[in-house]
């Protein structure tokens, strides 16, 4: 058994009050917008941020004027997204009303040249070439001094972002950030791209009043943008994100667009069937590949490109960008986690070398957490300086984790889940060791921090049937802060176990419950075909899912966690 299991319910006749209960969703109200989320009951006017109007009239002046406007993503899947987005809102936009498009540009930041965030020799550069308009996507809450500074260039800046807030904000930005001082949208867990969504929808609007021949709702079409980009992000898929998701899930599974059309091809996933799964494991990686190993350029022309030839290069590209990432990633976290076993019993994992991929932390950060199941941060050296990703669990704020440190950083930023940071040498990475673990300690105190799994309820395979999944499917789409059920079997028979796939990491059973026979997947557990014989009683952790094999289905138990009965 790897981790310590919980269980939210006992055995219920309502599998659905039970779920709801379990995700804190009980007034009438939440229950009717969880279970059927409706895009004009569900979904919030954008301009309810009470920056949009400027925002919105000041873009077009720069539209109208043909000054120069850039839009500065970020490298990651989220704000190559919401850059992609606001650029195809705004060639549209000037299609529709016969403006000039040619001014309109977008810089996506190098990971290793640029750090995260607006970097000050790009507001210098910026400059030098006479812009006009900077809007930031999914960055810039952090760069005050950067941002104060294009100001002084006579370089006006909008912000899209909804990043933790930094200690002191742009004096002189126009800021569309759900968390902003005094903000009153409703909605504070959007991602980048949702941000950036809002500005757009709100852009047609205005367009569609100067004679643009939108109809009414034509944003949605860019939603598909927005599903991939909430679920990479790992933002709540509650409330108006989880209206935004369903209805961003329906336009994916039917996108016009020609570069995401080949990397749901090149993923092996069909259209029509892509849910947040798929987005997760399959086209959001491929995405973010792109900024991690290259440039996130090829990710953005990919989603961007209306040439087919282009498209096929580039899409390629991300492919083999993916296949390396792959490759690079199981190297570096092999050293990382014998570096971590030094000191398995951390209240947070740091380690850093001298040789990773700028590109691969946060995923070394992410595999220490799950592997030792406490906070973790991971950094190398770029340049003069260590750069690094952290990922949280059991509720630290990394983001004041970091700040706990006091004045060490070049950079640090992020959320209170994932975060980034650049410090400029070992000696104050040990000196940045010392303080988060200090941090953590206080925070978590004699609390065990063991990975847990919290069980939804108990459901005997014998009842899991399909009706079952078909009502578990209404708390579709699953994601963060919503996860796929999960329920405990007690008192099953080992019929058969075997270890299963390329390189037996997987663990195939055939289970008996005393009226049937189960067929269950457990991945990555394929060490325990070894332990399990015939005849051994268990207890599962499972998710009930469906196995498609030559065209039929077949209900099956994914394997999350087992533990033996001692049968003597």
């Amino acid at each position: 058994m790897k981790f310590d299991w919980q269980i939210q319910q006992g055995k219920t006749d309502d599998i659905v009050e039970t779920l709801l209960a379990n995700r804190g969703i009980k007034e009438e109200a939440d229950v009717a917008a969880f279970l059927n989320p409706d895009w004009d009951d569900h979904t919030y006017n954008p301009m309810l941020f009470q920056q949009m109007k400027t925002a919105v009239d000041r873009l077009f002046h720069a539209l109208e004027n043909q000054q120069k406007i850039v839009i500065h993503g970020d490298y990651d899947a989220d704000g190559v997204c919401g850059s992609a987005l606001l650029y195809d809102a705004l060639r549209q936009i000037c299609e529709r009303l016969a403006l000039p498009f040619s001014h309109v540009e977008v810089y996506l930041p190098d990971r290793e040249r640029d750090g995260y965030g607006v970097a000050m020799h790009t507001i210098e550069r910026l400059g030098k070439e006479k812009t006009d308009l900077l809007i930031t996507v999914d960055c810039g809450i952090a760069n005050a001094d950067e941002l104060d500074y294009a100001h002084e260039l006579a370089l006006d800046v909008i912000i899209c972002d909804h990043h933790q807030l930094a200690e002191r904000l742009p004096q002189h930005a126009l800021i569309i950030h759900p968390l902003a001082p005094g903000e009153t949208y409703p909605n504070k867990h959007l991602c980048g791209t949702g941000v950036a969504f809002k500005f757009a929808s709100a852009l047609l609007a205005k367009a569609r009043r100067r004679g643009a021949d939108f109809p009414i709702g034509y944003e949605k079409w860019f939603l598909d943008y927005v599903a991939v980009a909430t679920v990479t992000d790992v933002v709540p898929l509650l409330g108006e994100n989880r209206a935004l998701e369903k209805f961003g899930l329906v336009v994916l599974n039917k996108t016009n667009r020609p570069g995401l059309r080949k990397i749901i091809e090149l993923s092996r996933t069909k259209l029509g069937e892509i849910d947040t799964q798929a987005i997760g494991f399959r086209i959001g990686p491929r995405l973010n590949a792109a900024g991690r190993i290259s440039s996130a350029k090829i990710a953005f022309q990919t989603l961007t490109s209306t040439d087919q030839s282009e498209v096929e290069r580039f899409a390629n590209e991300l492919e083999m960008l993916n296949r390396e990432r792959q490759r690079i990633s199981e190297i570096d976290f092999k050293e990382a986690r014998l570096i971590a076993q030094e000191k398995k019993d951390a209240s947070v994992q740091v380690v850093w070398s001298e040789t990773w991929h700028p590109g691969i932390v946060g995923l070394i950060a992410g595999k220490l957490v799950t592997e030792f199941g406490v906070p973790a941060f991971a950094l190398t050296r770029v340049g003069d300086n260590f750069v690094g990703s952290g990922r949280s669990v059991g509720g630290l704020h990394l983001v004041e984790a970091m700040r706990s440190c006091g004045d060490i950083f070049i950079k640090a930023g992020g959320h209170p889940q994932a975060c980034g940071l650049t410090i400029a040498s070992e000696e104050l990475i040990y000196q940045f060791q010392t303080g988060v673990e200090k941090f953590a300690k206080e925070f978590f105190g004699s609390n065990d921090l063991k990975p847990s799994l919290n069980i939804d309820a108990e459901l005997p395979l014998d009842h899991a049937n399909w009706e079952v999944f078909e009502t578990l499917q209404k708390f579709a789409p699953f994601g963060q802060s919503n996860p796929h059920p999960i329920f405990v079997a007690h008192n099953l028979q080992i019929m058969r176990a075997d270890a299963v796939g390329k390189t037996g990491n997987h663990l195939k059973l055939v289970l008996h419950t005393g009226q049937n026979a189960w067929n269950a997947i457990g991945f990555g557990l394929g060490d325990l075909a070894r332990q399990l014989m015939l005849g051994d009683m268990v207890d599962i952790v499972y998710e009930l899912t469906v196995n498609e094999w030559n065209g039929e289905k077949e209900l099956q138990a994914s394997i999350l966690d087992l533990k033996q009965i001692n049968n003597g």
